[in-house]
């Protein structure tokens, strides 16, 4: 076993072949809710020649029907290059979120080369690939950019901490032709990329989303502190001061230079905020954090085994995997303590990208903690323990390999995008539709409807099912087409409401999974979730 762990290159190709696979067999991912709320303005610009996204006009008026201004728009403008070239469909989308992973991938493994990390610590890393299941929102171009922002920081950054260190350590020089302390000898010679790519690169994930911006902000500036620190060199105040001010200026422009796209900004903002008040974590986000950052979590928990161990031996050697652990731990966890107490629970999602390189890099110093141990007593230690982890954050993974690709042979992509044509064709003109999001791709073909996003049906607010119920009420769609996801989480308890009262609508509602999806049932909900495209098609007759 430890000989096919020290081929990370095969796991990492294992994983892309996988997510390869997955789409092409079953249609997996399936578009989660979020999905044609980005896509949508992009959608409909080429198919109705207007960059908003009329899905949301009941809750959003100013993105829904004027221009889509509730989030950063660089990720519609490269969506917009690939659905002019391939077409507009929710499988073109899906494509294109999978060519956005694949460079994630190629981002990544570039960091794990320029760090030297091999063997079987890259291996255990590649597992935790699977956890990411979910990328179909600006969230996976925007990691692109962050990731490739962590790439020059470790260029040129973590080489001025080698050269420091060089000179404690000059002795062992002779011994170590090709690498030292974890880094290419390359760098120690000055070819590093300048920080102000790191700059770039941050601004361009905060102009793609800006949540994910943020977290790769907070990353490079805690990085750059560190690593000015260790190597004793001045701290890099030009680029860094950019990178405060130029999002600051970016800002200042949008607000008082466009304020009509500032309002719609905060028609979205207003209604679904990040920011949630303090609170004390519930035991389903508590899950949640432990099931999608597992890797994360035992690396802070070995924290202080890692440290005691590190001051014993006073081993140089891995200076820099040593110093991109302790950069972006720290900024994972304030992330993971923040979706916890003061941001939204999915927020925690956010670190999800991280936790490969974070889990590698912790892997491929804990060798050399220790002078009692050899290497090769270290990988039997800890293989275990990480895949174990990696196997708790791969639970929807394996969910899709099975269980989604028996609903996909029951009722697949092509099956469900001819039903949903079907059902919409039969629509009276003028006539309000709900949908759910992977739906939306197909009813923005049809002019003789008012398609609506399910998650959208009015203005955001607590309330919950009654909300819907009311929103329902008021705009009296002829028809509800939703996935299994959204019909047994959300729809379910108010079709049973709206069906108690006869005075106000018949309902007819014919589920097309023969073979129930893992949604249906509530113990599994929360487990493996959102696998199936087959939907479930509600006729409604308003008195």
């Amino acid at each position: 076993m430890i000989r096919i762990l020290e081929r990370p290159a095969f796991f990492f190709v294992l994983v892309l072949v996988w997510k390869i696979a997955l789409l092409l067999f079953s249609a997996q991912p399936v578009p989660s809710n979020d999905a044609f709320f980005y896509d949508g303005p992009v959608v409909n610009l080429l198919v109705h020649g207007k960059y908003a996204n009329p899905s949301l006009v009941l809750a959003l008026p100013i993105s829904g029907a004027e221009v889509f201004c509730a989030y950063p728009p660089l990720y519609q403008l490269v969506l917009l290059g690939w659905l002019s070239i391939f077409g507009v469909s929710a499988m073109a989308a899906m494509f294109f979120h999978l060519l956005l992973f694949s460079t994630y991938l190629w981002v990544l493994w570039k960091i794990f080369r320029q760090l030297s990390l091999t063997g079987w610590p890259a291996s255990i890393a590649a597992a935790f690939l699977l956890v990411i299941t979910f990328h179909d929102r600006p969230d996976s171009l925007a990691h692109i950019f962050g990731m490739l922002a962590v790439y020059c920081w470790i260029r040129s950054r973590i080489s001025l901490v080698i050269g420091h260190a060089g000179i404690v350590e000059s002795a062992v020089s002779s011994q170590t032709s090709s690498t030292r302390f974890g880094l290419p000898m390359a760098w120690q010679s000055g070819r590093a990329f300048p920080a102000w790519g790191a700059v770039v690169f941050v601004i361009l994930s905060l102009a793609t989303g800006l949540q994910i911006g943020a977290l790769y902000c907070l990353l490079i500036w805690i990085g750059m502190l560190v690593t000015a620190q260790t190597a004793k060199e001045p701290f890099p105040i030009a680029p860094m001061a950019a990178l405060a001010l130029v999002p600051l200026g970016l800002l200042t422009m949008v607000v008082f230079r466009f304020p009509h796209l500032w309002t719609g900004f905060l028609e979205h903002a207003r209604q679904t905020p990040s920011l949630t008040g303090l609170r004390v974590p519930h035991l389903a986000e508590i899950l949640k954090t432990v099931r999608t950052v597992p890797g994360i979590l035992a690396v802070v928990a070995l924290a202080p085994w890692w440290l005691r161990k590190r001051a014993r031996t006073q081993v140089a050697g891995k200076q820099g995997l040593c110093l991109v652990v302790i950069t972006c731990t720290l900024a994972a966890l304030i992330v993971i303590i923040a979706s916890l107490c003061v941001l939204t629970p999915n927020s925690v999602f956010f670190v999800s990208y991280l936790q490969p390189l974070i889990v590698g890099c912790f892997l491929g110093m804990t060798p050399y903690l220790s002078r009692e141990r050899s290497m090769a007593s270290r990988p039997s230690l800890m293989v275990p323990a990480f895949l174990a982890l990696a196997g708790i954050g791969s639970i929807r993974a394996v969910g899709m390999s099975t269980w989604g690709a028996v609903c996909a042979a029951d009722f697949g992509y092509q099956k469900t995008i001819h039903r949903v044509g079907m059902e919409l064709h039969d629509c009276a003109r003028g006539n309000t539709v709900v949908l759910s999001s992977a739906y939306l791709y197909e009813a923005a073909h049809h002019d003789n409807i008012r398609w609506i996003h399910s998650d959208w049906m009015a203005p955001a607010r607590r309330g919950g099912s009654s909300t819907d119920l009311e929103a329902l009420i008021a705009i009296k769609p002829c028809k509800i087409i939703v996935t299994q996801f959204d019909y047994f989480r959300r729809f379910e308890t108010v079709l049973a409401q709206l069906k108690s009262r006869p005075e106000l609508a018949h309902l007819e509602i014919v589920n097309a999974a023969k073979i129930p999806a893992p949604d249906s049932f509530r113990s599994l909900q929360k487990i493996v979730q959102h696998v199936s495209w087959a939907p479930v098609a509600i006729t409604l007759k308003w008195q």
